[in-house]
């Protein structure tokens, strides 16, 4: 069997073993109803891999319901400007799935109908879900979106290529001169120790760690801070590491991502959120695992998490409630957990064997949930994802061209602060 049909199997087997049980956890049980639900569109970003766990909880949903959903997978760097075209033209879809970074421009354009009251009346209770991904999509003193996941930044590493080099696993807590040793210990003239991606989810738990802060202000940022002492010092970690010769070159960047290069051996480690378990899981005779992220300082880490929105032009807004309180539900979140597209943002999928079955790479997912007292989350504004952008392309002139790190905080400071103060 394949390895999606066994994604579409596990979901099925989810699906009889939760019914079974007495009831949800989170969302109301009853998914059923008297006439005929309408027809809703729903809007994901999703890789092909992950395209197939939201199939499966489509399909699962819809046995359960008699409901009717048009799946709508977009690749990872299409989503936005396809979900912007949508609501342009009028076409938006009924429900669609965000990160938190992304979804205050949609809800200052008033795209977004509050998620709050309509899972109310669908008997969802959010005391059951970890507080942290709902803080970040509350804007406005409201709950906008639902969270289905709630994953932490970790080192994905490959066990093959430390057993070779003679490397001890990754142990929780390591420092970063352990991190940068390893590392090196796992260049070869085949392979790279490592590989950062010059963004700032990437770099913000070091950041952090380092004592430093990204903004003036979490709540209200009206200017950045990378040029301050603690962040400066982590960002020049980096930069050391990467001038150590243990990450890919930028050529090597354009020739292949990150995520390609760990399939293929080519990089013994590199960072990500639980976004990539589908493709990894895909990959033969790939076998890896998650390890926490080094310490600068104290213990951190940043939330990486997607929600269901309702689109304030959907004439189905209860049809689309209904399905988000299924997809979040014991159920859903069962699936997409077997499916190893989240970590679940419900507490009780979250510590069950779904999720944390070591049956299933990674054999320490409980990495994840142990990051969850350390997590933050960057700034929710409305102009933070052109920040990002800044921030994330300034950043690779550093780490990929060679550009002085000065110089390229002096760059940030000048593009990104007069974003953050709407000028």
């Amino acid at each position: 069997m394949s390895a999606r049909g066994a994604i579409a199997a596990l979901a099925v087997s989810a699906l009889l073993a939760v019914s079974a049980c007495s009831g949800e956890q989170g969302a109301a049980d009853d998914t059923g109803s008297s006439t005929p639900a309408a027809k809703i569109t729903v809007q994901v970003r999703a890789d092909p891999e992950e395209a197939a766990v939201y199939r499966s909880l489509v399909t699962a949903y819809q046995k359960a319901s008699g409901a009717q959903v048009d799946l709508v997978a977009v690749g990872r760097q299409d989503h936005l400007t396809r979900l912007s075209t949508a609501f342009a033209s009028g076409d938006a879809p009924d429900a669609f799935l965000i990160n938190y970074r992304e979804y205050a421009p949609f809800v200052q354009r008033g795209a977004v109908a509050p998620v709050g009251p309509l899972l109310d009346q669908q008997g969802v209770d959010r005391a059951a879900y970890y507080e942290e991904p709902l803080r970040a999509f509350s804007y406005g003193g409201a709950l906008q979106c639902m969270p289905q996941n709630i994953s932490s930044l970790v080192v994905y590493w490959n066990r093959a290529l430390f057993k070779q080099a003679g490397v001890a696993p990754p142990k929780t807590g390591w420092t970063w001169a352990e991190f940068v040793a390893t590392a090196r210990a796992l260049t070869t003239a085949k392979t790279k120790g490592v590989g950062i991606d010059p963004s700032i989810t990437r770099m913000a738990p070091f950041i952090w760690s380092s004592g430093g802060s990204i903004v003036d202000n979490d709540e209200a940022p009206t200017r950045t801070t990378l040029h301050e002492p603690g962040a400066r010092a982590a960002l020049q970690a980096v930069v050391d590491l990467i001038g150590t010769g243990t990450t890919p070159t930028k050529k090597q960047l354009a020739a292949q991502g990150l995520d390609e290069q760990f399939m293929t051996g080519k990089v013994a480690m590199f960072l990500s959120s639980r976004v990539e378990v589908p493709a990894l899981r895909e990959q033969r005779g790939l076998d890896f695992d998650v390890a926490a992220l080094p310490v600068l300082g104290k213990p951190a880490s940043v939330l990486h998490s997607d929600a269901y929105c309702v689109s304030s032009s959907s004439e189905h807004k209860d049809a689309a409630a209904k399905f988000i309180a299924y997809a979040v539900g014991q159920q859903g979140q069962t699936i997409t957990a077997l499916g190893g597209r989240t970590v679940p943002s419900l507490k009780a999928v979250a510590t069950s064997p779904a999720f944390l079955s070591p049956a299933r790479p990674p054999a320490s997912s409980q990495v994840f949930l142990d990051a969850i007292p350390q997590l933050r989350h960057t700034p929710v504004t409305p102009s933070w994802p052109e920040v990002e952008d800044v921030i994330g392309n300034q950043l690779q002139r550093a780490f990929e061209d060679g550009v002085p790190l000065d110089q390229v905080l002096a760059e940030i400071q000048k593009q990104a602060d007069p974003l953050l103060r709407g000028r």
